[in-house]
């Protein structure tokens, strides 16, 4: 048995895996199991991890016929059995010290409160391409996080939600806390919204960084953001709490979207009058004269001119996930 095992849940990562697991075989803590959970990758991610585990018993490959990430979570539970679950994806990779923070924090703040888990901040991996970049910097505004802090934190916090966290199993046991295989996405969220409504707190360290890789071009991203609205829209079913007025604001977009363009139908058609339609235009000049400020900022402030597509960047976020949640409302 191992102090801790992590779960790490993987597609189709030939790419990165090997820096993942390379990053987690390295790290400070040396009584840990990695967890490899894989939904039948067509790519060489198989062979990869089988390689790397035939120099190292710590790792274990296990397949997940269900190919979604909360039924490879489960798996990785449901086998653990170390004192302490921590997962990550298989297009990250960590400090060294990352478990060894994670864990000397939860020891430190579980006297303190009825402590769920401590949880890590998303980084921009230094080899990422300029377009996984600019997405990092546009999630991280007020513009683009989507109700995520956008503020520079320096101290460990109370959050609703954490990513590539460490939690005690037997916790989780006790709680009877799994994952919703319903849930194809956000399923971190409901998982940590469990401990949320059992009396728990989750810790968010923002020093403890967790390398991501993001998607590679502006319509992968889309599906990403458009999956993650649907998926919002799936946890607003089945926990109302967690619903806040922000979720609903991209959805409410698309309406006007729709209503931008019928009036411009009637325009063009001598149906409605110029002034009408400037001012059901308004609101969208107003949008994209912030989506232009807000990009202007991200050049200027790195530097870097091909961070302009952060102007396709922030409509896509918006409008992805817009889209997403209003699909799980129709279809509710």
């Amino acid at each position: 048995m191992s102090l801790i095992d992590i779960i790490v849940g993987v597609k189709n990562e030939e790419k990165y895996i090997k820096k993942c697991i390379t990053s987690l075989q390295n790290q400070t803590i040396k009584d840990i199991n990695i967890l490899v959970v894989d939904g039948l990758s067509n790519d060489k991610t198989r062979e990869i991890v089988c390689k790397l585990k035939e120099n190292d018993p710590r790792i274990k490959y296990f397949i997940n016929e269900n190919e979604i990430i909360s039924t490879a979570r489960n798996i990785g539970l449901n086998a653990s059995q170390a004192d302490y679950i921590a997962y990550i994806d298989g297009h990250t990779f960590v400090d060294k010290d990352w478990l060894e923070t994670l864990y000397t924090t939860f020891k430190e703040y579980e006297s303190k409160c009825r402590l769920g888990a401590v949880g890590s901040t998303y980084a921009s991996p230094e080899d990422d391409t300029s377009f996984g970049k600019t997405v990092a910097y546009c999630v991280q505004t007020l513009f683009g996080g989507l109700g995520t802090s956008f503020t520079k934190e320096t101290e460990i916090h109370s959050v609703e939600t954490v990513a590539f966290a460490l939690y005690k199993r037997s916790t989780l046991i006790k709680e009877g806390i799994s994952y919703d295989e319903k849930m194809t996405h956000c399923e971190d969220t409901d998982f940590n919204h469990q401990l949320i409504k059992k009396g728990y707190i989750l810790l968010k360290h923002p020093k403890v960084l967790v390398y991501q890789y993001r998607r590679k071009n502006i319509f992968q991203f889309f599906m990403q953001m458009f999956k993650y609205g649907e998926g919002r829209y799936k946890l607003a079913q089945k926990y109302r709490e967690t619903l806040k007025y922000y979720h609903l604001i991209p959805m409410i977009a698309i309406f006007y979207m729709l209503l931008a363009f019928i009036t411009l139908i009637l325009l063009i058609l001598n149906l409605i009058s110029l002034f009408i339609s400037i001012l059901i235009f308004l609101p969208v000049f107003f949008y994209l004269m912030i989506d232009i400020l807000y990009t202007l900022g991200i050049i200027i402030r790195h530097r870097r001119l091909n961070h302009a597509s952060a102007i396709l960047i922030f409509p896509a976020i918006h409008i992805g996930y817009g889209i997403g949640f209003l699909k799980g409302f129709i279809l509710t």
